[in-house]
């Protein structure tokens, strides 16, 4: 793998799969993926809707928040790039754990307070 290849698997991973803190909606540990996608969201629900009300303030923070982190991790990736033959086994660990282990803290579900990536996803 040369270093490009491993600078966008680290940020895919990054993105996808590490937890960080969600400032909106509630507090809790969720992929910046997420974010963007409940960002992405509510930008459709305003558009075919109303974008009356809170909705503009939630899509900004949302939406802001995915794209600081998707920069934190693109320079994150960069640094990690310097050692491409570590980042595909890095990344397939990460991802293994993501799926076992409850390591996601939701504000999404009243009973799933702790929860796996497929649960995140549901």
């Amino acid at each position: 793998m040369n270093p490009r290849q491993a600078r966008w698997l680290a940020w895919l991973v990054g993105m996808l799969v590490v937890p960080v803190p969600m400032l909106v909606i509630g507090p809790g540990l969720v992929p910046p993926l997420r974010m963007a996608e409940l960002g992405l969201a509510l930008a459709l629900v305003a558009v075919l809707e109303s974008g009356a009300g809170m909705i503009g303030l939630f899509i900004v923070l949302l939406a802001g928040q995915a794209l600081v982190w998707a920069g934190v991790w693109w320079w994150l990736a960069g640094r990690l790039a310097l050692w491409p033959r570590a980042v595909p086994v890095t990344a397939a660990l990460l991802v293994v754990v993501a799926l076992v282990a409850p390591v996601y803290r939701t504000p999404y579900h009243a009973r799933l307070a702790r929860c796996s990536l497929l649960e995140v996803y549901r």
